[in-house]
């Protein structure tokens, strides 16, 4: 009889200790102090890694186009991979908020 109310405890033990220490996470920007400023600043940091991401593409077309011009493959080849470099950042840029909402909805 003893053994069958250990072994019952024992079972029930994992559900108290679950219910007892259940965590949730819930953000709110209006409780957060200085939530607009953050944003802010997150703003401006995407737009200029946006213009940067633009003057990479810019520089790789015009790296591709000389390098093509004077027959240098290597060089043609390094304008190629920073203009698809830069397509890539300016994507994650972009897909930043919803790829942290996702990882979020994930928890």
């Amino acid at each position: 009889m003893r053994l069958l109310v250990a072994a019952k405890a024992a079972k029930e033990a994992p559900k108290v200790a679950k219910e007892a220490f259940e965590f949730s996470v819930s953000p709110d920007r209006a409780h957060a102090p200085g939530a607009e400023g953050i944003q802010s600043a997150i703003n401006v940091i995407a737009a200029y890694g946006l213009f940067a991401a633009m003057a990479g593409f810019l520089l790789g077309g015009m790296v591709w186009a000389v390098g093509g011009r004077i027959g240098n493959d290597y060089t043609s080849v390094g304008g190629k991979i920073g203009m698809a470099v830069a397509v890539g950042v300016a994507f994650l840029i972009g897909a930043s908020a919803a790829i942290l909402k996702f990882a979020y909805g994930l928890g």
